[in-house]
């Protein structure tokens, strides 16, 4: 009898190991590429909040140097999903590469600007005219940010190509004003207050809020195929970063709290959050992109969207 005891005792665990076992099995792997900005601050807290566990999202966030580094490393498959901007999903869109965007993070508007370019203290940068000859830092050629600051150039009269525009990631451009390497940079939040709190560099213009009061800013992508093989993880995604999106609303102090657990440092305030996707804001970036002379092929930008 107790030798039958014995071995109903280790069925027993043997069973519940192996439902422990099947709900581990059960979380989806999802690597997540970002760069490190404010713009997603609703996964990071997903992340430490345990979001992403609950809904069965086994997620872990890979820091990314430049965001045209991203769309490489999912056709890859090193990541699942990866932020983008509308500039490198109709770059991929061209390429035949099959990414979509399966949501939104956050938008730039006019009431509050969050990017700008910077000009090193001593540069006699004013000006956009200002600019001619000197050396311009982007976070990425053909990035949004890129894209943007040449379609302001030529609003301001001036061709990209008298300007010696060079990539440089968020975190360098301090640095490489203060060395003197660049002469201004196009630079985000919270990287924008650290240049221009010591002095490092001035304001010359908040130059994506002239192109455009409002304006989608960074989004999620991911492959088709993966989407429509993972349609459950997905929308546990998406749930997760609006469960993020509220708790900022709620708990903005203990948000900065995370905020700087990843990034290093508080933005002055956050960007405004929305997980919406339009057809509109990628026809928005269509138009610019060809008015810098990057050309695009005719794409159903509805179809970039995933359901």
């Amino acid at each position: 009898v107790r030798g039958l005891a014995w071995l109903g005792g280790l069925v027993g665990v043997l069973l519940v190991s192996g439902l422990l076992a099947s709900a581990v099995s059960a979380q989806t792997k999802v690597n997540v590429g970002y760069v490190p900005t404010s713009d997603f601050l609703p996964a990071f807290i997903a992340k430490d909040l345990g979001y992403f566990e609950r809904r069965k999202l086994d997620v872990t966030l890979t820091r990314v140097a430049l965001a045209p580094n991203v769309p490489p490393a999912i056709i890859s498959g090193s990541l699942q999903i990866g932020m983008g901007t509308a500039t490198l999903l109709l770059d991929t869109a061209d390429a035949g590469l099959g990414l979509v965007v399966i949501s939104g993070t956050s938008r730039m508007t006019a009431d509050q600007p969050v990017v700008s370019v910077v000009a090193r203290a001593g540069a006699n940068i004013n000006a956009a005219a200002d600019l001619r000859g000197k050396r311009v830092g982007v976070p990425g050629f053909r990035s949004l940010m890129d894209v943007t600051f040449r379609k302001w150039l030529l609003t301001k009269g001036i061709k990209p190509a008298e300007v010696n525009i060079v990539e440089a990631s968020f975190p360098q451009m301090r640095d490489l004003l203060k060395g003197g390497t660049l002469d201004a940079v196009a630079v985000i939040e919270p990287f924008r207050t650290r240049i221009t709190s010591d002095g490092t560099g001035t304001k010359v213009s908040d130059y994506l809020a002239e192109l455009s009061a409002d304006m989608n800013a960074a989004m999620w992508l991911a492959k088709g195929d993966w989407v429509a093989a993972n349609p459950d993880a997905v929308r546990a995604f998406r749930e997760c970063l609006a469960e993020g999106m509220a708790f900022i609303a709620k708990e903005p102090d203990r948000a900065r709290e995370i905020e700087k657990k990843y990034l290093g440092f508080n933005a002055p305030y956050f960007p405004p959050y929305r997980l919406e996707i339009t057809p509109a804001d990628l026809e928005f970036f269509v138009g610019i992109s060809r008015d810098v002379g990057i050309e695009r092929k005719n794409i159903d930008v509805s179809k970039l969207i995933a359901k």
